[in-house]
């Protein structure tokens, strides 16, 4: 599979776990895919990153993508991030008051 399908289906993965996540929180398997795809990639996964893949990761709180900086930044430019859960001081993620719904870092795609 050459790296532009690569792209693709990691934006069509990222898309379907979306849909299937809800606007208030992502499905424990759906997290812990992108968690451990992120954190903990098979040599595999690393390899297609070398070829050119790149990962969308959807809805990781702002502490996970820290993390994820901070551990493995050699891989950055396989990663892309959307749609980053802001959270409290203790880490849990902030809801906003009136709609109810998770507060996500405005990454410009909305204007």
């Amino acid at each position: 599979m050459n790296s532009h399908k690569r792209i693709l289906f990691s934006c069509l993965l990222c898309i379907i776990s979306t849909a299937y996540a809800g606007a208030e929180a992502l499905t424990p398997s759906i997290s812990e895919w992108q968690i451990r795809r992120l954190m903990q990639p098979t040599q595999s996964e690393v390899s297609a990153e070398s070829d050119g893949e790149i990962v969308i990761y959807d809805k990781l709180t702002d502490r996970q993508v820290s993390k994820a900086m901070d551990k493995h930044f050699s891989r950055i430019e396989a990663m892309m991030f959307t749609s980053i859960v802001i959270t409290d001081n203790t880490g849990k993620p902030k809801v906003d008051a009136i709609t109810g719904e998770l507060i996500v870092e405005n990454d410009g795609c909305d204007d």
